[in-house]
């Protein structure tokens, strides 16, 4: 499905403005195209930490650039944007260019592969036709503020950008620093900020992410124009790339936390669960121990995995910098969570207190059925759970992409396996109500003693699950 988004982006990229990019490192929630304003000027370094200027308009024409034959530079493009850069001498020139994707509101990126810590260049279009460049930084994933004396002075070039039509482009240059590998990252909202003020209240990104622009590639004729990514240098159009190169980044620190804790979280609640309530339906009528194994994997196995999958989810939020219980998924999670120590507590409750309906008159007590109504309905959650875990919540959270549809196929397999598998042990039901009726005629000493004494061990436990 990811693909197919991105074919008809591409095509409707093309059908707009009659060329899109590619980028063999793209990075964040999606794959990558861009638009980029022709500069056939060179950069030319000037400025402080913010500005703000008018643009005057620079064309988005895809002709031939063949001036920057042989220079350095690269082309990477996401979801909503493309970033070019152009190295000259001691200095380099960025393209942020906006897709249509969406409204642009601001662009922005930032020298690092983590919001945190991160020099950042964001821009923003106002409504007087002028650019404000803001030079910012964040300790986390907050708000950046301003920088009055950034490590490096970005220069708004407003001959250079352009705000009209589908793909419009700001451009600013840089001094350029000693890394070839360039690691950065980006970010995209559609709310503009509404003031020209460099340190003005900006709205959260639409969507961002990291990703790697590499300084010392040589540009060639079928090279994507950095200066007008949605061209080659020699003036063809191309198809969109996608973000195949965000697989080529590693895995920052928070992001390797959130994958043990779906890992975790997924043996746990779609695995242990499912296999203990699948023992307690299957089992029960035929072997009076169904119950320790059933008892086992529901605490003694579940409980090892889940809280430390829990813990990881919280340690991840906490290690980016991220607001905790900021979105669905996370709310769920904990809700969820709490249910399933709900459930524990109910199941050994209803195995250590036998009300009078029990040891007298053999009759299941209410609290059997809602434990294993419970413990079904949390099992279902789950599910729903990791689809909004990698569906949703890791591009968003991560900037990467989405997860491959290996996983999309494995989740669709399951959830429809472990409900058949389990209404299949339905039919088990009138052998295990016939043993309960046996249990319950005292008249009969002829009963059979087997059934007697299995029907008396497995009611000596939590009924359902």
């Amino acid at each position: 499905m990811r693909g197919l988004s991105l074919l008809l982006l591409g095509l409707c990229a093309a059908t707009a403005f009659a060329a899109p990019q590619d980028s063999d490192s793209g990075k964040g929630r999606g794959g990558g195209d861009g638009n980029g304003g022709d500069a056939d000027d060179q950069p030319s370094p000037s400025g402080a930490a913010g500005a703000t200027s008018t643009a005057t308009p620079a064309s988005n024409s895809t002709s031939s650039n063949s001036a920057l034959l042989g220079m350095k530079g690269d082309t990477v493009c996401t979801q909503y944007l493309c970033v070019g850069a152009l190295v000259n001498g001691s200095t380099v020139q960025y393209t942020l260019q906006s897709l249509g994707v969406a409204k642009l509101g601001w662009m922005a990126m930032g020298f690092g592969q983590t919001m945190a810590n991160s020099p950042m260049v964001i821009m923003w279009p106002n409504s007087d036709g002028s650019i404000t460049l803001s030079q910012r930084q964040a300790p986390a994933e907050v708000m950046p503020t301003l920088v009055s004396s950034p490590p490096r002075v970005a220069t708004l070039e407003t001959s250079l950008s352009s705000l009209s039509g589908n793909n419009p482009k700001m451009v600013y240059n840089i001094p350029a620093n000693s890394d070839v590998s360039q690691g950065i990252i980006w970010a995209f909202s559609d709310t503009n900020p509404g003031s020209s003020a460099q340190d003005a209240q900006l709205v959260q990104h639409l969507n961002s992410g990291p990703t790697k622009l590499n300084l010392g590639n040589t540009l060639a004729a079928n090279s994507r124009d950095p200066t007008n990514p949605i061209s080659t240098l020699s003036g063809s159009t191309s198809p969109p790339p996608t973000d195949s190169g965000s697989s080529s980044i590693p895995l920052l620190p928070y992001q390797k936390l959130i994958v043990a804790h779906a890992i975790l979280c997924v043996i746990g609640f779609l695995f242990i669960l499912p296999l203990g309530a699948l023992v307690a339906r299957y089992l029960r009528t035929f072997s009076p121990v169904w119950f320790k194994g059933h008892h086992a994997l529901q605490l003694f196995i579940s409980l090892p995995i889940i809280v430390p999958g829990v813990a990881l989810g919280i340690a991840a939020v906490h290690k980016a910098g991220a607001k905790h219980l900021s979105d669905d998924h996370m709310k769920w999670g904990i809700a969820i969570f709490v249910l399933y120590f709900v459930q524990l507590v109910l199941g050994e409750f209803i195995h250590l207190v036998k009300p009078r309906s029990w040891t007298v008159d053999k009759r299941r007590p209410p609290q059997n059925y809602f434990h294993a109504v419970l413990g079904l309905l949390i099992i279902a959650l789950s599910f729903y759970q990791v689809r909004t875990g990698f569906r949703t919540e890791w591009p968003q959270q991560t900037g990467r992409g989405s997860v491959g549809n290996g996983a999309n196929i494995v989740w669709y397999i399951w959830v429809v396996a472990i409900p058949v598998i389990y209404a299949a042990g339905l039919l088990f039901l009138p052998r295990q109500y016939k043993q309960e009726s046996m249990s319950r005629n005292k008249g009969n000493p002829q009963e059979s003693s087997d059934s007697e004494e299995m029907t008396a061990r497995y009611r000596d436990s939590p009924d359902r699950h």
